[in-house]
């Protein structure tokens, strides 16, 4: 996601973005024909805080 967001969902949050994930996102950019017109610095990335009361790791494969 690049720019701001407004809020987040109930299980959203912030995750660091990493070297492999701006790499990724650099190749998939690339490859989409935008070749480095798009700083990648500029994303942020957000994925589940697994905090929901029915999410059980062991059964993450599950959902």
């Amino acid at each position: 996601m690049k720019g701001k967001v407004a809020s987040l969902g109930a299980d959203c949050v912030e995750k660091e973005m990493r070297d492999e994930h701006r790499h990724e996102l650099f190749e998939l950019l690339k490859q989409a024909g935008e070749n480095g017109s798009i700083d990648v610095s500029e994303f942020r990335r957000y994925g589940s805080a697994r905090k929901l009361y029915n999410f059980h790791v062991d059964n993450a494969g599950a959902y």
